[in-house]
């Protein structure tokens, strides 16, 4: 395999997007930092079954969204590869089932260790990620990508990091994985929004198309703004450390998505990156989170 061709899978995983998964897991991974049983190598094999896990999903989602005519070359594919004509269909799909099969072999590593939940929550997740677009279930297609969206990539991930390394569920756990959850599933409201017009010719169902242009730009702004609020409520009562104010540095780059929106009128091609500018906003967040409460583990 060429490193032209490399590059071009690499492309169809959508690196911009690989955050939304790893944020959580290591949010809550790291939650159990200080205690005395944390397991460096569970941590180090969960980011990367996870990461093959959204890869295997985005591939699998770029092939499925070609089959079914969602991405044209009208549409703001977000690969494009297989539209493109860079990749076949076969490639791309045999390549989302070998990530699919290497992220929950690990998976399946991890449950023999660590117990039965972990064989379920991964069960779970894997079987979501393959049925996001693919048959019979549709997921995305029926309108359901966001609720399916924000639980997946917010509690089920972040609780699972916990759960790996201290066999129990905790209120902060859960609670922890709302800002990030919300912020991720704005990338997909970002760009359900973009695609409309194509997803309705189509045939397919999202929730900005049920709830029309105007709204669902609201529903974006909201997803954004709630982030930031629940981040200080978890602040107050004390669930995360004042230090987790830094996440607010990226309040800047939100006001700028939500102002993109705003001002781009009914022309997908004013938004055409607010998915991947969505992304970066998300990763800022995450990151700084994360570094917020391990600082507050040494000061």
């Amino acid at each position: 395999m060429t490193i032209e061709k490399i590059k071009l899978f690499i492309r169809a995983s959508r690196p911009f997007s690989l955050t939304a998964s790893a944020i959580p897991v290591v949010l809550g991974e790291i939650l159990a930092l200080k205690e005395p049983n944390f397991n460096l190598e569970y941590f180090t094999l969960s980011i990367i079954a996870i990461v093959f896990l959204q890869a295997s999903v985005n591939l699998l989602n770029d092939h499925d969204d070609f089959i079914n005519k969602v991405d044209t070359k009208e549409s703001h594919s977000s690969s494009g590869v297989v539209v493109e004509g860079l990749l076949t269909l076969k490639e791309v799909y045999r390549s989302g089932i070998l990530l699919l099969i290497l992220g929950c072999l690990i998976g399946l590593f991890l449950a023999y260790n660590v117990g039965i939940m972990i064989l379920i929550l991964g069960i779970v997740g894997a079987l979501c990620g393959y049925f996001y677009t693919g048959k019979p279930l549709m997921i995305k297609y029926r309108g359901l990508g966001a609720p399916l969206v924000f639980t997946i990539f917010g509690p089920l991930m972040t609780l699972g990091g916990y759960y790996l390394q201290m066999q129990e569920f905790t209120v902060q756990s859960f609670l922890i994985s709302i800002p990030t959850a919300l912020l991720t599933t704005a990338i997909l409201h970002a760009n359900d929004i973009r695609d409309i017009n194509h997803d309705k010719k189509a045939g397919i169902k999202t929730l900005s198309i049920s709830i029309g242009y105007k709204k669902a730009q609201k529903v974006y702004s909201s997803l954004i703004i709630l982030s930031y609020i629940s981040l200080i409520i978890m602040i107050v009562f004390k669930y995360i450390p004042y230090l987790s104010l830094i996440c607010l540095l990226t309040v800047p780059a939100a006001i700028k998505n939500i102002n993109k929106l705003r001002t781009s009128g009914d022309s997908s091609s004013n938004i055409a990156e607010l998915d991947k500018e969505s992304g970066k906003l998300q990763g800022q967040f995450g990151i700084l989170l994360i570094l917020s409460i391990l600082l507050s583990y040494i000061l």
